[in-house]
């Protein structure tokens, strides 16, 4: 008995849905649906080429500097010969810096050098190594204060 009443149930709930449905009205919003669809695409391809040309402009760009910093020796090389030239000269450039660097830390730290960082600063070289950041920052401000910028 309840078989038949569920089943007359869902046979009036089921014709009531199917009368409400119209083919046209569903084609024509499959149809607007699509197009939107085809719309959002079409932008995303074109984002997607602007960004595209905006890294081979800076991609451009960046060589050029590669090559204007290199000078002569880039002319006729290729862009990948290009970096590793320009990749030794920074490399070779960092070297050389701290190569200075430990020279100047050597040099400041005997005699005359070290005793005239300690009077204007106040600190030894391996105190003012040693800082916190913080520290660093107060002392550059009270220096600036002593000695002006």
């Amino acid at each position: 008995m309840n078989r038949v009443i569920l089943l007359i149930l869902l046979t009036i709930f089921n014709t009531n849905a199917l009368a409400d449905w119209d083919p046209e009205l569903e084609a024509q919003e499959q149809a607007q649906r699509e197009a939107a669809q085809r719309a959002e695409q079409a932008r995303e391809r074109e984002a997607q080429k602007m960004i595209d040309a905006a890294n081979a402009k800076a991609n451009r760009e960046m060589m050029d500097s590669k090559r204007k910093n290199l000078g002569a020796a880039t002319k006729g090389k290729s862009d990948a010969e290009v970096n590793r030239l320009y990749d030794a000269k920074i490399k070779q450039t960092t070297e050389d810096a701290n190569r200075l660097a430990q020279e100047a830390r050597s040099a400041l730290s005997q005699g005359q050098g070290a005793a005239a960082v300690k009077q204007v600063t106040g600190k030894s070289l391996q105190e003012l190594e040693n800082m916190s950041d913080e520290e660093a920052e107060a002392l550059s401000r009270e220096l600036e204060k002593k000695y002006g910028q």
